[in-house]
Order: C-alpha cells, then structure tokens, then sequence
C-alpha cells in the first residue's frame, strides 16, 4: 500500500479554477475596452461621439416601374 501523502486531497483545485476564469474574463473586459476605446476615438468630434452607421438613415426612395 502507498505511504500517506499529505495534502494529495487538500490541492484547491476549484479554488484555482474560478480565480483563473476570473481573472481571465477581466483582462478581456479590460483589453476589449481600451481597444473600443482607440477605434472610436477617431470618430469624436467637438466632444461628442459621431458615429456615420449609427445616424437616422437616408430616406427610402422609392422608384416607379417604366410603362412599356
């Protein structure tokens, strides 16, 4: 039979995994923000946020079919 070793059972393994999940998920937060935040600096204008995909739409024209 093996020797008794201690802590074989007593290793924090859960422990370790939620810190790394944690720690993961707020670097990514983190570098997901500084890399939204240098894209949209250029579109800042006069302080404010100018975003052209996000204005109303252009108005829907609309074409009558020719008669032959």
């Amino acid at each position: 039979m093996p020797r008794y070793v201690p802590k074989t059972y007593n290793n924090r393994r859960v422990l370790r995994i939620i810190l790394w999940a944690f720690i993961t998920l707020v670097l990514s937060v983190v570098i997901l923000f500084l890399i939204l935040f240098f894209i949209f600096q250029g579109y800042v204008v006069d302080g404010k946020l100018e975003i052209p995909w996000l204005d109303d739409p252009p108005p829907i024209t609309t074409s009558v079919p020719a008669s032959d």
